[in-house]
């Protein structure tokens, strides 16, 4: 990953969160990992536990940042929810698998785009 997609990508992660917490969401873990990978958010809406994959993109010249979130993405976010469930004993947890997609659209304000229960 290049600099300026890391940079872009750890902006994009703040404006969701920021977005989130708007929303009245609870921060329980950010960039939460284990050897298996990362999510990006982990919130709660209310009594929901919510695990969330931020998708941040300078443009759309490659296709919408949520697109990023395939099927491999969705099966990998999901044995991590399973091992995060796990290790901190929530195993009789309401869940959620959300995407926050964003687009830097030039000089303009971040197009922020929630997907909720988007698989």
């Amino acid at each position: 990953m290049t600099r300026s997609a890391k940079n872009t990508g750890n902006k994009g992660e703040q404006i969701a969160l920021d977005f989130l917490l708007g929303l009245d969401y609870r921060l329980v873990e950010k960039n939460w990992h284990c050897r298996s990978g990362e999510i990006d958010l982990i919130v709660l809406d209310g009594p929901v536990m919510v695990f969330v994959e931020v998708k941040a993109r300078r443009g759309t010249s490659y296709g919408l940042p949520q697109e990023a979130v395939g099927s491999k993405k969705q099966v990998k976010i999901r044995r991590l929810a399973q091992c995060y469930l796990m290790v901190a004993n929530r195993k009789e947890q309401d869940l959620r698998f959300d995407v926050v997609a964003i687009t830097f659209p030039g000089d303009q304000e971040p197009l922020i785009e929630h997907l909720q229960g988007a698989f």
